[in-house]
């Protein structure tokens, strides 16, 4: 402690967020590939809809070689993009409005043009929702009954999805979960 009653360097000996490291270790990599930020890779999806970014991915954003003498951000770069089939040819059609929405959301007229190259997309990661299978009508009126002595209507709604969802789960996930709770009985 110091005479102020403050404690000497708190940060010292913490570790920083993992957040921050990923960014710094990363930031040299997307620089190559010209993105200065990960903004346009990170929110690919929200910029050009989910319906084109399941079947596309930004690559490279090169700028032109003409000196920016500090008058603000670099303009009129060409985004590459990796389409997936024959997708290539809607997003040629829309590229306007592609390029649009890239500059909009940049703020600035950052991309002038897409260079489309048509190529097999990396695999997307799954889906980490779980799925549950719907009740059977024995398993909803034991549920339903189970719960009739509840009097509020909002925690009997809850308690009611609750059920659902864990009565719903596939049999491999009980059976998994089972298995995880007899270790520890």
């Amino acid at each position: 402690m110091t005479q102020y009653g403050r404690p000497i360097a708190p940060m010292r000996y913490k570790t920083p967020p993992i957040g921050a490291r990923v960014a710094g270790i990363t930031r040299d990599i997307f620089k190559k590939r010209g993105f200065g930020q990960n903004h346009i890779l990170a929110h690919w999806p929200a910029i050009i809809g989910e319906g084109l970014a399941e079947y596309s991915s930004p690559e490279k954003l090169a700028f032109p070689r003409m000196p920016n003498e500090g008058r603000g951000p670099q303009e009129g770069a060409t985004l590459t993009t990796r389409v997936d089939g024959p997708v290539a040819l809607e997003i040629r059609h829309l590229e306007p409005q592609i390029i649009e929405r890239i500059n909009r959301y940049y703020g600035y007229s950052a991309v002038a043009r897409l260079k489309l190259v048509q190529g097999p997309l990396p695999p997307r990661p799954k889906s980490r929702r779980k799925k549950f299978r719907p009740l059977t009508q024995a398993e909803r009126d034991a549920l339903i009954h189970s719960l009739a002595p509840i009097s509020e209507p909002g925690v009997r709604s809850a308690l009611e999805r609750l059920g659902q969802r864990i009565l719903g789960t596939s049999a491999r996930q009980a059976d998994s979960r089972a298995r995880a709770t007899e270790r520890f009985d």
